[in-house]
């Protein structure tokens, strides 16, 4: 598995330390020319299928999902429906309905990252992807992190024929285009629906970025939809 072995760890009064194996490295995607892409997804292959997950006290990603689903709902609840992209309100309905399938779609017994962006990953000098920081750890379908991944070449504005790159990688083998659909829709609808609210303590500019994800997200499934006609 692609991940810095553990070595050690301290866990005391709420408080936990891990010491991990040192990956000397870089982050992917510097060249903005999605060259780092291959061997990233390569990475997310190697998570292995969680053996008696209900048991392990790793989150289900299927249920994680819930809330990202109720977005467009909460923000149409809102009366926020104008402030949505006019593609966006004439798909509406559809966007709704793609995204009651998320949880679904989700469903699996492999472990998963659920943050993976290229700040979490780290190339060695050989060029093998290694995934770092994982406090968010889960347990879904096989692919799910590979197309986070994705969506954050698209966010960072990096190169990516992301189309293409679903039909060739391995990690996506057998994935129905209706799950792409519903999970790219669950997440669009989550982010629209968090960029509206206050922004936390000492984190001015999340909302910013969120809705920055909403779009970037709602383009790709746009792109998507008119391709199929």
């Amino acid at each position: 598995m692609s991940a810095p072995t553990l070595l050690s760890s301290y866990d005391r009064d709420e408080w936990v330390a891990l010491v991990l194996d040192d990956i000397d490295g870089r982050h992917p995607g510097g060249a903005l020319d999605g060259s780092d892409v291959g061997a990233v997804l390569d990475a997310f292959a190697t998570f292995p299928r969680v053996e008696r997950p209900d048991q392990g006290g790793l989150p289900r990603v299927s249920d994680e999902i819930t809330d990202e689903a109720s977005g467009w709902r909460e923000v149409l609840d809102d009366g926020a429906a104008a402030d949505l992209p006019e593609w966006v309100r004439q798909s509406i309905d559809s966007l709704e309905s793609a995204a009651a399938e998320a949880s679904t779609a989700l469903s699996g017994d492999f472990l998963q990252h659920l943050d993976s962006r290229a700040d979490n990953v780290l190339l060695d000098q050989a060029g093998r992807a290694w995934i770092i920081d994982w406090p968010w750890a889960g347990v879904g379908a096989r692919w799910v992190d590979g197309l986070m991944y994705l969506f954050d070449c698209r966010v960072r504005g990096e190169s990516v024929d992301t189309e293409g790159v679903l039909r060739s990688h391995p990690l996506f083998d057998g994935v129905p285009e209706s799950s792409v659909d519903a999970v790219l829709s669950a997440m669009s609808g989550g982010f629209f629906a968090k960029s509206r609210r206050p922004a936390p303590p000492n984190m001015p500019t999340l909302r910013a970025f969120q809705k920055t994800e909403a779009l970037a997200g709602i383009d790709w499934l746009r792109e998507r939809w008119q391709a199929k006609g």
